[in-house]
Order: structure tokens, then sequence, then C-alpha cells
């Protein structure tokens, strides 16, 4: 750090003083970075939302939808080698999905209840689901074939990454779960 800022390592809980040119994640509070990641998570999301929208503008639903599923393929493949490395999670039964489920970049986007029945069996219950909310502030009813095939096949895509005898099965799903204080529930077994 330089003279102007003195030792702050771990105390910043903003950045309004002078520039800093030495400026490191190590300066800031627990709290503060925990908002920024926060902050990382939302912004994750929003660049995958108006990557989706301006294909989906230009060549079409469909199109969008093929390619944004082929991204998140490539994606999870490469998520999944980073966390595991990360955080040392080996495995490949639904505790080790649910651990890296719970530590993705997406994940802070949603309230999720989990229910590990066992190794090998769970429930993923979403409470809240900020993708959710923008669907249906739209008005276009777009969360139904979301919500249904695509998050399938998200499923589809993140249990083949880790391991292929693994399935998701949609319990509950909207439109039926809207205003029940669940977003959607989802068994996994392996």
């Amino acid at each position: 750090m330089d003279e102007r800022h003195g030792d702050t390592h771990g105390t910043l809980t903003d950045y309004s003083g002078a520039f800093c040119p030495g400026l490191t994640w190590t300066e800031f509070s627990p709290e503060k970075l925990h908002e920024t990641l926060a902050l990382y998570r939302r912004m994750f999301l929003a660049i995958d939302g108006f990557w989706f929208l301006g294909v989906r503008d230009r060549f079409g639903e469909d199109t969008a939808l093929d390619v944004d599923l082929w991204a998140w393929q490539k994606y999870f493949r490469y998520e999944i080698k980073q966390l595991r490395e990360l955080f040392s999670i080996e495995g490949n039964d639904v505790e080790a999905l649910f651990k890296l489920m719970q530590l993705s970049a997406w994940a802070g986007n949603m309230d999720v209840e989990w229910d590990l029945k066992n190794r090998s069996h769970g429930i993923a219950r979403v409470v809240k689901c900020h993708t959710l909310s923008v669907l249906l502030r739209e008005r276009t009813g777009r969360e139904t074939r979301f919500c249904r095939d695509i998050e399938q096949k998200m499923f589809d895509i993140q249990t083949a990454c880790l391991n292929p005898e693994m399935k998701a099965q949609p319990l509950r799903l909207p439109p039926e779960t809207l205003g029940t204080g669940i977003c959607c529930e989802w068994e996994l077994t392996c």
C-alpha cells in the first residue's frame, strides 16, 4: 500500500479515498469482499442475459437457445474442473454436485435449500430465482419453456459433466409453483 493509505490490510470498506496504484483485494474487509462477490455473481448472470437477448433479437429464439446451451456445456465443464481443484472436491455423486453447485458463479443468484438424503440422492429446492423473476416481469410466458425445457437441459449438462449416470428429475415447476414460496424443486440421483 502506498503511504497515503497506511496499513489497510483487510479493513477497507470502500474505495472513496485517493487512487492506490498497489491496491489488492486483500486490502478490503471480509464484509466488502462478500458484498463484491455477490455483485460479481449478479453481473455474471446479467452478461449471460444480455448475450442471450442480443443473439435472440438478431437470429431468433431457437438459435439463441442452441448457442446458449452449447456455451453452458463448455462453461460447466470448465467451472467444475476449476472448483474441484480450488476447493478439493472429490467424487462424482450428488453430494459432490451439490457442493459444486453451491460454489458456482451463478448460484448466488438463487436461494436454494439443499436436502442431501445420502451421497447419491438429494433434493434441490429453489425458493428464490432471479431468472424466474425477470421472466415473469416480461409477461411473455417464456418462464414455462425456460423452467421446464431449458432448466432440464441445464441440469442434464451439469450432471453429465460430473457423472453420466446421474439424473435430475423435476418434482415441482412453474407455473404450478407460482405463489407457493417455491420456484422449483428437483430430485437428483445416481
